[in-house]
């Protein structure tokens, strides 16, 4: 039940999901039921043409006219191929997070977890990268700031099954390393949590105690269960370093083994592309920069994996030439700077515009710079599930 109308046709009543056209350079930041005229009146002064309403959410019902099932730019674009995947990946993305909150829930309080549910689960998140590893490799970009702790095990994962598949390691390698993917920063559970949302900078007491979920997490996991030595080396080893900066232990090159030495890029990566209490996300063009500027990092594996997941990664944001946001559906492999993208914003007039499936590798466009969502208040959560996922 959303509709595009013009703004002489908006009343008192309606509920207004966002600006699709405009004279002027309005940012409107919130939706909402438009409550008075007077609110109407300023939204024609300032230039507003044309509103999506939707009607399902509103306090006045809908002339039947105007009863759609979707927005109608939905309707028009053609879905990537891998959208049936993307439905799937979406499925094993939220059981993904709701087993992983249990688990922590259960050693936050001093149970015994089950831990033969994490074992299906990193089994299911191979399976789902070997199927179309960019169907999850989407969902990894919606993040929610609350969920920090069980989002980035479950990223670390998918992007250490994705490594691990580039790599063309062995079923038993792929299987633990994407299980220390769910593992790794088990300890933070168990930190105080004013610690772990805590604005502005650390003190030397508050590093020493973050850097104590290495050792914490370690005897955690080696108490309850029967875990590969290969899990183990990640949990214990994922924030060493190549020039003996890292921690617990100051390790160097040689001390370290691959698979730690990998975990350490996905950690990073992951991390920089979330929001924390404390820090902003960067874009994953960004992080990806970030990377392979940071010398305590091998640098074979960083290009190993920058290949692995793509220049401009599925789900990333980017400005393009045109002057549009677009968002990566698909990789190029043959060409990594043309990848596949929606477009689906306009950077001059400030709002949202037809969504367009764009083939950078055919079309008089190109990639400016990679964005963070936050730039530009964009709501990416609903949009991806606009376009990507089946009405329900």
């Amino acid at each position: 039940m959303i509709k595009n109308i013009s703004i002489s046709e908006l009343t008192v009543g309606m509920f207004v999901e966002r600006v699709v056209k405009q004279s002027g350079k309005v940012i409107i930041k919130s939706r909402g039921i438009v409550s008075s005229s007077a609110l109407i009146d300023t939204l024609v002064k300032k230039g507003i043409e044309e509103v999506e309403v939707d009607f399902a959410k509103s306090k006045v019902p809908a002339p039947a006219e105007q009863l759609v099932t979707q927005h109608p730019a939905v309707t028009e674009i053609k879905k990537p191929p891998s959208s049936p995947d993307i439905d799937k990946a979406h499925k094993l993305y939220a059981q993904a997070k709701s087993i992983q909150k249990n688990f922590i829930k259960q050693l936050r309080a001093g149970n015994a977890p089950d831990f033969s549910q994490i074992t299906n689960l990193s089994q299911d998140i191979i399976d789902s990268v070997f199927d179309n590893g960019d169907a999850l490799a989407c969902l990894m970009m919606l993040k929610s700031s609350d969920d920090y702790l069980v989002e980035h095990a479950i990223n670390c994962s998918i992007l250490l099954a994705m490594f691990a598949q580039y790599k063309g390691f062995s079923q038993a390698d792929t299987e633990d390393l994407t299980q220390a993917g769910l593992f790794m920063d088990l300890g933070m559970a168990s930190l105080p949590s004013d610690l772990l949302d805590k604005e502005g900078s650390f003190s030397a007491a508050d590093w020493n105690m973050i850097r104590s979920h290495i050792d914490i997490g370690y005897e955690l996991v080696e108490r309850f269960g029967d875990v590969p030595s290969l899990v183990l080396d990640v949990i214990a080893n994922h924030h060493e370093r190549e020039d003996g900066s890292g921690y617990p232990r100051g390790k160097n090159a040689d001390q370290i083994s691959i698979h730690s030495k990998m975990a350490a890029i996905v950690d990073s990566y992951d991390a920089m592309i979330s929001n924390r209490s404390y820090s902003c996300s960067q874009s994953a063009t960004e992080a990806l920069q970030l990377l392979e500027e940071d010398t305590t990092l091998n640098t074979d594996l960083v290009t190993d994996f920058i290949n692995a997941i793509g220049l401009h990664p599925v789900g990333s944001l980017l400005e393009l030439a045109s002057g549009k946001l677009a968002m990566v559906t698909q990789r190029n492999p043959k060409s990594p700077l043309k990848p596949t993208v929606m477009s689906f914003y306009s950077v001059r007039n400030q709002v949202h515009t037809e969504i367009k499936r764009v083939d950078l590798s055919k079309a008089n466009d190109k990639i400016i710079r990679g964005i963070r969502p936050e730039e530009f208040s964009l709501n990416l959560a609903g949009f991806f599930k606009k376009v990507f996922l089946p009405v329900r």
